[in-house]
């Protein structure tokens, strides 16, 4: 999808311009096999030749395995037989050894704790950088930090609004401390692990309702809710703590008209974070739009003075609310003709902007030639 997308989806364009994707297809090879060739037993740990008193059973589950609360009996066994072995030591497992060493020369050094155990409450703050998500089978869940204990991590707030959001295209019910979906713990876990230690915004996707999902289920099914969640992410990686309370952009639209290009998007503070039924509405979805603005051929990350940007207005005549309608009329003879990319960025009464939204603009020869409307950035009737 990445890599068809470039240069097509200007969303996925923008993603791979501005962030570095890595994807680890397999952690871990050996337990794969087990499962497909002996889908019977349900195998999730790895081929360690820990036997279980003399007998069958072996192996350690990698995702008990890190070293972040380690041998906690409250969420891994300390038994070979079990299925959530937590191993003879934190990191004992070589691919658990191979993760841990990709992140570290993945994520920022700067973030990283020595010690995580020492900071469990104290938070990251809203500058940090980066994000880890993993992706297991099954169940339909979104689990973010803690997973150890049934409590709120310090950064709980974008955390939990990252979750929420997810949910917003895939429907997973949030398993986090706190969360009324807490199954149970999970200690020397990989979420766990990458947040405390790295001071990365992580996650993970349980995805489908099977160990084994049936291939016509999975790609009718379970990829059209969780590619779009996967994207949604990727565009909150630069400043997830932060970005993750602004608002969002949704329906980017030009519509060509007499030689007007009639720009117009919806702008909503509460409509991803408020989508989940029975949930009360989160503090983060709380606020005003402040402003969005639309950005021609510069992400506003980059913006200077004397690039090209308008101010996209309210259709009701003011941004007093939560969501928003905006749009902005620009003439298409100001414009050179051609494909421009444009990024719209809302920001909310709190100060936070929310993730950038790209679409592409083509502006043909016929349209510099007509005049439009007498009006440069005015705003749509």
């Amino acid at each position: 999808m990445l890599v068809h997308g470039y240069d097509d989806n200007a969303d996925i364009t923008t993603i791979l311009q501005r962030t570095e994707v890595h994807a680890i297809l397999y952690v871990n090879p050996d337990g794969r096999f087990m499962a497909e060739k002996y889908p019977e037993l349900y195998w999730r740990k790895n081929l360690n030749p820990i036997r279980c008193g003399g007998g069958y059973e072996y192996g350690v589950d990698i995702n008990r395995n890190f070293n972040f609360f380690w041998g906690d009996s409250n969420g891994a066994s300390d038994h070979p037989c079990d299925s959530d072995y937590h191993g003879p030591s934190p990191t004992s497992e070589p691919e658990t050894q191979a993760l841990t060493d990709y992140a570290m020369k993945l994520f920022p050094e700067n973030q990283r704790r020595a010690n995580p155990g020492d900071h469990i409450n104290d938070e990251f703050g809203e500058g940090i950088e980066s994000m880890y998500i993993d992706i297991h089978a099954s169940g339909g869940y979104v689990y973010y930090p803690w997973g150890h204990k049934d409590a709120k991590s310090p950064d709980d707030e974008a955390l939990q609004a990252l979750g929420r959001k997810i949910n917003y295209f895939n429907g997973y019910k949030l398993w986090a401390g706190s969360q009324p979906d807490f199954v149970y713990p999970a200690s020397g876990d990989t979420s766990d692990y990458m947040y405390a230690k790295h001071g990365v915004a992580s996650l993970g996707f349980e995805i489908g309702d099977d160990f084994y999902q049936e291939c016509d289920s999975f790609e009718a099914e379970v990829v059209p809710i969780n590619l779009p969640a996967l994207l949604f992410a990727a565009k909150n990686v630069q400043k997830p703590f932060s970005t993750i309370k602004g608002p969002d952009v949704f329906d980017l639209s030009v519509h060509h008209v007499n030689g007007d290009l009639r720009i117009s998007a919806q702008a909503s503070d509460s409509k991803m974070v408020n989508a989940i039924q029975n949930f009360t509405d989160f503090r983060t979805g709380s606020q005003h739009i402040k402003s969005v603005h639309l950005y021609l051929d510069v992400h506003p990350d980059d913006y200077q003075v004397g690039d090209i940007r308008w101010q996209m207005e309210s259709v009701d005549g003011g941004l007093d609310s939560s969501e928003e309608t905006v749009g902005v009329i620009v003439k298409a003879n100001t414009l050179s003709p051609g494909r421009h990319m444009l990024y719209s960025e809302a920001t909310d009464s709190d100060g936070y902007k929310g993730p950038v939204t790209s679409l592409y603009l083509d502006v043909s020869e016929m349209e510099v030639s007509l005049r439009g409307s007498s009006l440069r950035g005015s705003r749509l009737p």
